[in-house]
C-alpha cells in the first residue's frame, strides 16, 4: 500500500484524502489557533513550525508501506473541498535506515487515530463522521485489529466522540501526566474490530 494507492474516503458530508504540500496554508489556520490546539500535544504553530511539521509528516506518508504506515488525512467538505481539519492514522513514527517505516511502539495489529478540526467547524458532527470513516478504513483496508486514541482528560467532547464510536478506556494504560504536552492527564481509549472481538 503506497501513498499513491490510498484512495480518498467519502462520507455523507466529507471527503478524506491524504494531505499534500498545497494544504499548508489551510492547515495553519487551525494548527496556529489557540482554540483548536488547546488539547493537542503542541501549542499554536507559527508558519515555519507548521511547514516543518507538515514536511515531516509527508515524509512519513511517502515512506509508508502496507505493513507500517503513518498517513495524514485532510478532512474536507464534500460540497466545497474546503479543508476544515486533519487526521492521522499510524502504527509507526520511525524511519529505518533504508528510508521505509520501521516497526513502531504499537503492538502488532494496533494502529492509532488522532484528529483536529478548525474551531469554526467543531460541534457539527464532522469529527465523528471523519473518525468513523477512518476507523472503518483501518479495520477493513489495513487489517488492524485494534484502534487506539489518546485524549487529554479535560477534552470532554473528544472523549464523548470516541465513546459514541464504541471506544472504551484501556484499563491496561494508567492515567499519566503527558510531560511532552500540556501537562494534562492523558487517557488512552481502544476499539477492537468486530471480527477480532468475536474471535
Amino acid at each position: 500500500m503506497l501513498p499513491g494507492e490510498v484512495a480518498p474516503l467519502f462520507t455523507e458530508r466529507l471527503v478524506l484524502r491524504l494531505v499534500d504540500g498545497g494544504d499548508e496554508e489551510a492547515i495553519h489556520k487551525y494548527r496556529g489557533d489557540p482554540a483548536a490546539t488547546q488539547y493537542l500535544s503542541h501549542d499554536p504553530l507559527d508558519v515555519e513550525a507548521n511547514r516543518e511539521r507538515l514536511a515531516q509528516l509527508l515524509a512519513l506518508g511517502k515512506a509508508s508501506t502496507g505493513q507500517w504506515f503513518n498517513y495524514v488525512w485532510a478532512i474536507t467538505l464534500r460540497d466545497s473541498g474546503e479543508v476544515i481539519g486533519d487526521a492521522r492514522t499510524w502504527n509507526s513514527t520511525a524511519l529505518a535506515a533504508s528510508g521505509v517505516l520501521a516497526p513502531g511502539r504499537h503492538p502488532a495489529g494496533h494502529a492509532a487515530l488522532a484528529y483536529v478540526l478548525h474551531a469554526d467547524h467543531q460541534h457539527h458532527g464532522y469529527g465523528r463522521e471523519a473518525a468513523a470513516a477512518l476507523v472503518q478504513w483501518l479495520f477493513t483496508h489495513c487489517g488492524v485489529s485494534t484502534v487506539v486514541a489518546a485524549v487529554y482528560e479535560p477534552n470532554i467532547p473528544s472523549i464523548r466522540l470516541l465513546q459514541s464510536l464504541g471506544f472504551r478506556r484501556d484499563p491496561a494504560v494508567p492515567t499519566n501526566q503527558e510531560t511532552a504536552g500540556k501537562g494534562f492527564p492523558l487517557l488512552m481509549f481502544r476499539l477492537d474490530s468486530p471480527q477480532h472481538s468475536s474471535s
